[in-house]
This record gives structure tokens, C-alpha cells and sequence, in this order.
């Protein structure tokens, strides 16, 4: 507290001793001048040499003083224009030229004390991280600073452009540029700036962004409620699917409370078990018989409602929970399964936030050692997004699971990026046609020629390919004329917990060695009755 008072503190000294050094001066000089005139002109006067040497003293002191007094003058003008640098470096972003989080906060407030109309927009660039694995950080740095650019470029001369952090972009609005149309319109503009492609590390790429708007700020606002709302809207226009503008509504701010609410709630359900494995059969198509089950998460939640893993995986996912989450369902899942008749296979999802995790392998060798689980019995089941992650680990780690002795299936193919290439660097057992195109494919032309070149890539590639979603006979026949092996859906069943499992198919508890099966054809798999069949599907739907 006490340094930047110094400078003056100083300056305070300095003239103090010249002053007294002055009125030493004058003192002196006002005795010893007229003697040393006197002198000049033939007068019989003697000078003290004493008073003469304070005197000649004194005017070294005098030039002293003035001599410090301007070295410290230009010190302190040093200091001051260092302190202006620092300032200037904790306001500004250094990779853009534009405000940092800090200097556009203290816009804000500046703002809001006046009582000024304000709004805020707030943008997230889409899949920046990409154009960082594909180019490198530098070219990151070119991006932000070509954003940069173009936010000024788009924006009101009394705008304030800033960058919040990684790839966090605010713009303060003022004045008649801060009401709801004239923010939209801005909006739109950025948007429309952005869309431009740009020159970076050597390639082009297409620019894109979730932007959020908090308009016509209320006075008495403070500065956190003002970020949190334009990124509430922020993340609502990113939750929508991206290159979207959104504008705070009040409702926004309910359902993020409902999800806080509910993120604390999954955290707390994890370890008390409420996260349970439901099981959804699989058939072999031509024979129908029983050849395993795919594992489904349901949440028995406190209230008595068991809800569906699409209210909550995506939250689990974004909040670092989905890992602990699966672990305890698997978990179940084994402990359940591993009596079963152990030609079952059981398929289970991994997410492409655990399967970039390097310790998976090992989580999973654990876990099946833990609970007496064979390796061979375990299906995984990964997306086509996985693949595009961090391709090297996820390699790695497949090729880990797979010296275990596990499967790997490729889920949902068709609705992602999957080429030749990567299917023949990823040693897939299984692909799996997503249920949409099965869904379709008797009505849609479209949807039934996906159908055939996913069927004849398979037969090609010699692996097997499960067809999901199929709910009626004409469905099953029409996959079976096509060569599709293995088949799931409402037709066989929906999936269901392992209690009233065991009560439709009680030959599934039985080793494979004492169950008491018929054969549909010769060489068949262990198969349940036509008649347990049957009653699991009525009993399931």
C-alpha cells in the first residue's frame, strides 16, 4: 500500500532540503557578498574563510539537490509508464489486442454504477479445438486473432470487444445499440462475419459460433448475474446444435437450476445405487435364437420414477460423471450376467469421454477380475464420434480391450463420419445399423439403400452386423432376405430389468452346459423356447 505513495514521498524530501539548502544560501550570501565587494573595490576587510567554505559548500549541495531531483523526476516518469504497461497487460488479452476478462469486467461495472443500457453478447467459437489438433496452437493464435478482427470489423465504434478465455469471445453493447433489435442485428452480423473461411496454419477453415445475448440489462444488476445470464443464452444457442443466436429468456434460468439440481442429484444417486442395468435382448435373425443383450442404464430415482438414459447421460457426460456412472452400471451388469448361459453376450456403450481415458483398458480388466466376468462374453460398443476424438488413444485402447479378449462393436453406423480407411484401422467385431434407417427403410428408398450398403460392407469386411430397432415381422424378413445377421427391437423385446428377466427367460440363469433349450436348426446356439419367447415379448411391450 505504502509504494505507490513513495514517489512523492521523495519529491516531498527533496524540495524540503532545497529549500533549506536555498535559505542556507541566502543567509550566507547576505553576509559574506558585501565583504567580498568591499574587497573587490580596495577595502581593508578580511572574508572568513570558514563562512566562504559553507558558502561554496552550500551551492554543492544546492546543484546536488537539483541534480537528484531530476534523476528521480525521470525514475518516476519510468515508473509511471511501467505502471501504464502493466495495467495495459492486465486488461488486454495478449494473443487478440482485445480486453481480457478483467478489463471488459471493469467496463461492465463502470456501466452498470452509471446506470447506463447495456447489453452483453457472449460467443463460443464451434469445434475450435479441432482446428487446434489439425494445425497446432499457433494456428489457434491466428484464428483467435482473426476472430478478433472481424468482432471489431462488426461491431458500434463505442462497443468494447473482448476475449474471456480460450475460445470466449464478449462484446459490451451501449446506448442505442443495446436494445433487443439492434443486438440481434449485431448478432447477425458477427454470425455473418464469422462465416467467412480463414487462412491458418496453412489450410482453410470455416469459422462458426454459439452466440448468446443479454439485453437491456436491468441497473442494480451486479456482474456476475450479467456473465451468467449471456452464457446461459450462450450455451443454449451451443445446446441447440451450434451457429445459432440465442437471447436470454427467464425460463433459461429455470431449467439451468433444474440442471444443477439434477447433476447434484446424479452425483449423489452413483454410489447409493440408483443408476441400474436394464437389458434389451439381441437375436440371431435367421433362427432366432437368444444371442445376448445390449446393457441400458435407467435411474430409479428417489421420487419413484425411473427415467430414460436420454435425460441424463448427455449431463452426466458434460459434467465429468458419465465414467462413474457406467462403471456402476457395468458393475451390476456383470454381477448379474456372469451365471448366465455363457454363449450370452453382453453389449455395453462407452462413451467417447471415457474411451479417450488411457487407464480404461485397466478400469475395465479391474472390474471384470473383480466380479468374475469373462472378457469373452463383453461386447463395447462405440460411436463413430469416437473415432474422431484422439484417434491415436483411441486405437491404442481399442487394441488394448481386444487383447483382453473383449469386443468391440461399432454403434449407430451410418449417422457419423465413418469411412473404409477407419474401418479397416479399427479392428471392429460387430457394426451395428442405426435404428433410424431401420426404422424407415420399408417406406423410405433412401433409408433401405443404406440398409443394403451397410449389410454388403459387412459381408465384405467378413464381420457380423446387428440391425436395431426392428419392430415388425415384414421388418425382420426384409433384413434376413438382405443377409443381416443379428437383430434387437420392440419385436423381441423391450428392454427390461433382470427380475422380470428371470421370470420370462428363466433358462438365461442356467450355465450353458444344463439348459434346457430346443434348436431351431443344426449347430444353432443355446436358444429359449419359441413359447418364453413369445411371452417376453408380449410381457416387455
Amino acid at each position: 500500500m505504502s509504494e505507490p505513495n513513495s514517489p512523492r514521498r521523495s519529491n516531498l524530501l527533496i524540495i524540503t532540503a532545497l529549500c533549506g539548502a536555498i535559505a542556507v544560501f541566502i543567509g550566507l550570501s547576505g553576509w559574506l557578498l558585501p565583504i567580498a565587494s568591499a574587497k573587490i573595490f580596495g577595502a581593508q576587510v578580511i572574508l572568513d574563510k570558514s563562512l566562504s567554505a559553507a558558502l561554496l559548500l552550500n551551492i554543492a549541495l544546492i546543484l546536488l539537490i537539483w541534480r537528484g531531483s531530476h534523476v528521480l523526476s525521470l525514475q518516476s516518469k519510468a515508473v509511471i509508464e511501467a505502471q501504464r504497461k502493466v495495467d495495459t497487460v492486465a486488461v488486454k488479452d495478449y494473443a487478440t489486442g482485445l480486453l481480457n476478462r478483467p478489463g471488459i469486467s471493469d467496463k461492465i461495472e463502470q456501466k452498470l454504477r452509471a446506470g447506463d443500457n447495456i447489453s452483453l453478447i457472449t460467443l463460443d467459437l464451434d469445434n475450435f479445438k479441432k482446428v487446434n489438433d489439425l494445425y497446432g496452437h499457433l494456428a489457434g493464435d491466428e484464428l483467435l486473432a482473426a476472430v478478433a478482427e472481424r468482432l471489431i470489423l462488426s461491431t458500434p465504434d463505442n462497443s468494447e470487444c473482448a476475449r474471456l478465455g480460450g475460445d470466449e469471445f464478449a462484446i459490451l453493447l451501449c446506448e442505442e445499440s443495446a436494445n433487443r433489435k439492434n443486438a440481434l442485428a449485431i448478432a447477425k452480423k458477427i454470425q455473418k462475419a464469422l462465416w467467412k473461411t480463414a487462412s491458418v496454419g496453412g489450410g482453410i477453415t470455416r469459422i462458426s459460433a454459439s452466440i448468446g445475448i443479454y439485453v437491456q440489462i436491468e441497473s442494480g444488476s451486479n456482474i456476475a448475474d450479467v456473465f451468467r445470464r449471456s452464457d446461459i443464452a450462450m450455451y443454449h444457442a451451443k445446446k441447440a446444435g451450434g451457429e445459432r443466436i440465442s437471447c436470454f429468456e427467464d425460463t433459461m434460468e429455470v431449467e439451468v437450476q433444474h440442471r444443477y439440481k439434477m447433476e447434484t442429484e446424479i452425483r449423489e444417486g452413483i454410489p447409493k445405487g440408483q443408476f441400474v442395468p436394464f437389458y434389451q435382448p439381441q437375436y440371431a435373425i435367421r433362427g432366432s435364437n437368444l444371442v445376448g443383450f445390449e446393457v441400458l442404464a435407467r435411474w430409479r430415482h428417489p421420487s419413484g420414477e425411473l427415467i430414460e438414459p436420454t435425460d441424463f447421460i448427455s449431463l452426466a457426460e458434460n459434467t465429468g460423471l458419465i465414467s462413474a456412472l457406467s462403471f456402476s452400471v457395468m458393475r451390476q451388469a456383470f454381477v448379474d450376467a456372469k451365471d448366465w448361459d455363457h454363449s450370452l453376450i453382453l453389449a455395453v456403450n462407452i462413451s467417447p469421454v471415457q474411451l479417450t481415458d488411457p487407464t480404461l483398458d485397466k478400469r475395465i480388466m479391474k472390474l471384470l477380475t473383480e466380479t468374475g466376468f469373462p472378457a469373452q462374453r463383453l461386447e463395447l460398443e462405440i460411436t463413430e464420434s469416437s473415432l474422431l476424438e484422439d484417434t491415436p488413444q483411441v486405437l491404442s485402447t481399442i487394441t488394448s480391450l481386444k487383447a483382453l479378449g473383449v469386443r468391440i462393436s461399432l454403434d449407430d453406423f451410418g449417422t457419423g463420419y465413418s469411412s473404409m480407411t477407419q474401418l479397416k484401422s479399427f479392428p471392429f467385431d460387430r457394426i451395428k445399423i442405426d435404428r433410424s434407417f431401420v426404422f424407415s427403410m420399408l417406406e423410405n428408398e433412401e433409408s433401405a439403400a443404406i440398409v443394403n450398403s451397410i449389410t454388403s460392407l459387412a459381408a465384405s469386411l467378413d464381420v457380423p452386423i446387428t440391425a436395431e430397432g426392428i419392430e415388425s415381422v415384414e421388418m425382420r424378413e426384409y433384413l434376413d432376405k438382405i443377409g443381416c445377421t443379428d437383430g434387437q427391437g420392440w419385436l423381441y423385446g423391450r428392454p427390461t430389468s433382470k427380475d422380470e428377466l428371470i421370470k420370462l427367460l428363466p433358462q438365461i440363469a442356467l450355465p450353458a452346459s444344463e439348459s434346457e433349450v430346443e434348436y431351431r436348426e443344426e449347430g444353432a446356439k443355446s436358444v429359449p423356447t419359441q413359447n418364453s419367447l413369445e411371452k417376453f415379448s408380449r410381457k416387455a411391450v
